[in-house]
């Protein structure tokens, strides 16, 4: 089964959004490295960002059959905040469940940081470690897809 990890981040000038997908298939204890890349827009309006990144994201999806997807989404913050930046996560990671959904992809999963750790029975720190040994560039979505992964006791029935 293949399984698409995704996170969100914001680089470059004006702080645009980068979507970082890894593909991995095979299982937790022997995952198979697929792909990774990054989906970039040069778009400047949020609204005009979510549908080109939608449009890349759909494309990617097109040429794959996949299992399910994760969203990497962020941690809780201890205090709020008015920044724009997570407001606009947020908008991009909806709208890239939903062009999920129009996919039928059969599990789409949102997950922080910690429910990766906890759905690979370890910790945030460790799934984000186990990432890294995949693709350093691409932890976050590199854990995130290897969180759906089968499991030994999801082998076994």
């Amino acid at each position: 089964m293949d399984v698409l990890g995704v996170s969100v981040g914001f680089s470059g000038v004006g702080r645009r959004p980068v979507i970082t997908c890894v593909v991995l298939s095979g299982s937790y204890e022997d995952p198979i490295y697929d792909e990774g890349c990054e989906l970039k827009t040069a778009e400047t309006e949020i609204v005009d960002q979510i549908d080109d990144l939608g449009r890349k994201l759909s494309s990617k999806l097109s040429a794959r059959t996949l299992g399910a997807v994760v969203i990497r989404i962020a941690d809780m913050a201890p205090t709020g905040s008015r920044a724009v930046g997570p407001r606009r996560r947020l908008m991009i990671e909806g709208a890239l469940a939903y062009v999920c959904k129009t996919h039928k992809i059969p599990k789409i999963f949102y997950r922080s940081g910690k429910e990766v750790g906890e759905a690979l029975g370890i910790s945030k720190a460790d799934a984000l470690q186990l990432g890294k040994d995949l693709d350093s560039k691409r932890p976050e979505a590199t854990s995130a897809a290897l969180s759906a992964l089968p499991k030994p006791s999801q082998n076994s029935s």
